[in-house]
């Protein structure tokens, strides 16, 4: 260490000095176990502290090298997400990744990627003892601060301006104006911040006034993203929406740890400090315990090392750019609350009466559904023709269940998911736990009532149907072999039953979404609009044209989700069987009707067989999977998009959990009133927020 310490102290010239601390401390941070690397930490200070002459040459060595340094693009860009399309992001990372020298000799962030190059080294880098960082600023920090290395101040300023400059540049794209408060570019808080930073930057050094009226702006261009976000439910949202928001939210988040590095001292001094570590490692190193007098780094500045240095290793990840990727596509997924989800939640009484209701109907549309399914199988058609029979027979029983306001069991998880989202956005703490228990348990007697009402209409209409076929045709509805054939595949033992009701939830879930995406691009797009000035309307009449358009902002979603749905079930065993996969979809209430009308042709000797049984058996699993299914993806993607962590995941999971437990009754029937659900929680206390 101390070779490599008299070699960088040496180098004469800003490539050999960058090229040496990259060898000096990379000796460091590449030492197999974490004692040895706090160890050899430890030596290498204590060996600077202890030769005064070594320790002078090395602090002017390092503060030739930082005064020459560019590090705008490490304050400015490190962590900060700067293109969203995926294919060209990837390939940039990769390059970087294996071509890490690639930077050019200036760029400060060249020494901090050479060095923690891995998830251990900034593992370590970000989990230094604080009285061991104490020290290592020390000695590569002068105690006169930014005063004493103006290069590196005014690199900061210049950061400050970059970041300013991006957030208003991303306010000005169309999308964020069209959404935003303000009514010209003037007043608009992104483009004012660029004029309060650089008051901020030529006046930082005069104490804490102007750092305040520069926190103002940017408190107003936080608002203003709120607001842009509120505006999305009612005009849809994109990718790259999304994206710019986000990359603004990180400047703004960026701009404010590099203010209060420059207002908070860089330096205070703190007493005396006698630290057991330090006894510990004097004493394996040979030496007596020492009182060791420190200063102690702001809480800015090591927050913001912190940050820079976990975000270069994010930006060669390719794995953080797929999650960020898919963060961002959660986020359109759900941002937007759309018209359908609140009206498949029973809150009180009266909505559930009206589900069962709904649910009977829904049970007895499918008795001919079933049929006609079972019908279109029994004539072995070919693959595509009877996969787009199948599918056009679902599509059309889908949207006369849309039309005439009947329900299907599971086919309401999927549309239900927006809802889910809002209280994932609004509430924070204990009231979104409480919220999502609330939720959780309209959705769970929601789903039991039109579970339950779809099979007992599905069971009595199958039967009548039956009997109505018998009296007018004088034979059964089903041949003995596709009876057989029903029964057989829903054995929850000897069939794929399990597999196929997991995979119809991951099919529910996706029509719900593709049906969200069409809302969200009629929207977005202002397809309505559009639909109401055609000039179509002055040979049918304007007020037609507009009712066309209210017809279908308020209907595209369930209509575009019941189609597609309905051809995704009928195509999904064709497709699978083109490719040899055993797979097919097992929906609970259309596979009830199916085994209703098998069993139907056996009468009531069906009671009496063992097979009956374990179809019923098959149904049910159907039902818990088609559901669970469906509304987990729901709910994973929805905590996902508002970055909800594993912890608080759990958290919430035992509480709704522990809910079901003390008051199981709520989730089997409306016994409480109905909750708001989308109501914004109350702000939170210091306190309050930090319990949470």
């Amino acid at each position: 260490m101390r070779q490599l310490t008299e070699a960088f102290c040496g180098a004469a010239t800003l490539p050999a000095q960058t090229r040496r601390a990259i060898a000096l401390f990379s000796s460091l941070w590449t030492l197999p176990t974490e004692r040895a690397f706090t160890a050899g930490l430890l030596r290498w200070i204590r060996m600077l502290e202890q030769d005064r002459d070594l320790r002078s040459r090395f602090r002017a060595s390092w503060q030739s090298m930082a005064a020459h340094l560019d590090s705008v693009p490490f304050f400015a860009d490190a962590g900060i997400p700067v293109e969203h399309a995926l294919w060209h992001e990837a390939t940039r990372r990769i390059f970087q990744r294996l071509l890490p020298s690639a930077r050019e000799h200036v760029d400060t962030a060249r020494l901090f990627t050479a060095v923690l190059s891995s998830q251990q080294a900034v593992d370590r880098f970000r989990e230094i003892d604080g009285f061991i960082f104490t020290r290592l600023a020390r000695l590569l920090w002068p105690a006169e601060g930014l005063r004493a290395l103006p290069g590196v101040r005014e690199n900061l300023h210049q950061a400050m301006r970059l970041l300013a400059a991006r957030v208003a540049g991303r306010g000005a794209t169309p999308a964020i104006r069209q959404r935003s408060s303000a009514l010209t570019p003037e007043n608009s808080p992104f483009y004012r911040l660029i004029f309060a930073t650089e008051d901020f930057v030529q006046s930082s050094e005069t104490g804490h006034e102007a750092y305040h009226r520069w926190s103002a702006a940017l408190r107003a261009c936080r608002e203003e993203l709120t607001q842009v976000r509120l505006h999305m439910e009612e005009a849809g949202v994109s990718t790259g929406l999304m994206f710019d928001i986000t990359s603004m939210e990180a400047a703004l988040d960026r701009l404010e740890m590099l203010a209060a590095t420059q207002v908070d001292p860089a330096m205070r001094a703190v007493p005396v400090v006698h630290h057991p570590e330090a006894q510990a490692m004097a004493v394996a190193g040979g030496h007596a315990p020492a009182r060791v007098p420190v200063e102690k780094p702001s809480f800015a500045a090591r927050q913001l090392l912190n940050t820079l240095v976990s975000g270069l290793l994010e930006d060669t990840r390719i794995s953080a750019l797929v999650r960020q990727n898919l963060n961002l596509l959660a986020r359109k997924t759900v941002e937007r609350t759309g018209y359908g989800g609140e009206h498949y939640i029973a809150h009180t009484l009266r909505e559930y009466r009206q589900m069962w209701l709904a649910a009977i109907g829904g049970g007895l549309l499918t008795v001919f559904t079933a049929a006609l399914k079972l019908r279109v199988v029994e004539s072995h058609f070919p693959p595509f023709v009877e996969g787009f029979l199948i599918g056009t027979d679902y599509a059309i029983s889908f949207l006369l269940l849309q039309i005439f306001g009947l329900a299907l069991a599971t086919k309401q998880p999927s549309m239900t998911a927006a809802t889910f989202a809002g209280i994932i956005r609004q509430n924070r703490g204990i009231s979104r736990r409480s919220k999502i228990a609330d939720f959780a348990a309209s959705i769970s007697r929601t789903q039991l009532a039109a579970a339950l009402g779809n099979v007992f209409a599905v069971c009595f209409g199958a039967i009548a149907f039956e009997r109505l076929w018998q009296h007018f045709f004088r034979s059964h509805y089903l041949p003995a072999p596709v009876a057989q054939h029903v029964y057989e595949t829903l054995h929850p033992f000897s069939s794929a039953t399990a597999i196929d009701a997991a995979l119809t939830g991951v099919i529910l879930w996706l029509a719900g979404l593709i049906g969200g995406w069409c809302e969200n691009f009629a929207v977005y797009n202002r397809v309505p609009a559009a639909i109401a000035a055609h000039p179509f309307g002055q040979r049918i009449g304007a007020r037609r044209m507009q009712r066309l358009a209210h017809w279908l902002e308020h209907n595209i979603a369930p209509w575009s989700t019941s189609i597609v749905l309905g051809f995704l079930l009928g195509f999904t065993p064709e497709i699978a069987h083109f490719f040899g996969l055993p797979l097919d979809v097992r929906h609970v209430t259309l596979n009830t009707g199916m085994l209703a009308l098998a069993a139907a042709r056996y009468g009531t000797g069906a009671f009496g067989a063992h097979w009956f049984y374990y179809a019923v058996a098959g149904i049910g699993i159907t039902f818990v999977l088609n559901l669970g299914v469906s509304f987990a993806i729901a709910s994973i993607v929805a905590l996902r998009a508002y970055d909800v962590q594993q912890k608080e995941r759990l958290s919430i999971l035992r509480y709704v959990l522990g809910q079901a437990f003390r008051s199981p009754l709520r989730f089997l029937y409306p016994v409480d009133a109905a909750p708001e659900l989308t109501t914004i929680a109350p702000a939170k206390t210091a306190e309050e927020e930090s319990a949470s």
